[in-house]
């Protein structure tokens, strides 16, 4: 979901500069630079994660296009055009006011890793933090068992400062 999501943005605006937090195999930052995304900073806390991330970014040609931090939003300084994070919802909730601030004023937020009956919650605390969605995304991911929260629908979300001309 956040790949479809990050495509549609870049599809309709240039994008120079992206970071993602909690990065993991780099997925979401190496496809930014194949999609024309000029630089990257991905952040993990886990340094296995970073290993990862490297060996990803060698095997796709662009290791002179991404910086890879040990940490998470907090280490970073700067404002990007694009900001990613796919993260458990306590994590995203937490550091929500984090990617606003890597956030320049035009930037787009594609977060996700949190479920359907998270999504009010979420919605309130980007409203408090000046954040408009532009764009939803639901699937149902099925699992072997039933997920603590009761709901198999997983969601991202394409937002973007309140009142920015998207």
């Amino acid at each position: 979901m956040c790949l479809r999501l990050m495509l549609q943005d870049l599809k309709r605006r240039r994008c120079r500069t992206l970071v993602d937090v909690g990065c993991g195999s780099g997925v979401l930052a190496l496809a930014g630079l194949k999609l024309g995304v000029e630089r990257a900073v991905a952040t993990d806390i886990s340094p296995q994660a970073l290993v990862t991330s490297r060996a990803n970014a060698a095997l796709n040609h662009v290791q002179d296009r991404i910086l890879l931090v040990q940490g998470s939003a907090e280490a970073v300084a700067g404002r990007f055009d694009l900001v990613l994070a796919n993260l458990p919802m306590p994590i995203l909730r937490d550091k929500l006011a984090e990617l606003v601030r890597l956030s320049k004023g035009e930037a787009s937020l594609v977060l996700s890793g949190f479920q359907d009956v998270d999504k009010i919650l979420l919605e309130e605390e980007m409203d408090q933090l000046g954040l408009a969605a532009q764009y939803w995304l639901s699937e149902d991911l099925t699992f072997s068992a039933v997920p603590p929260s009761g709901s198999f629908n997983w969601m991202a979300v394409l937002a973007h400062r309140a009142g920015s001309a998207q």
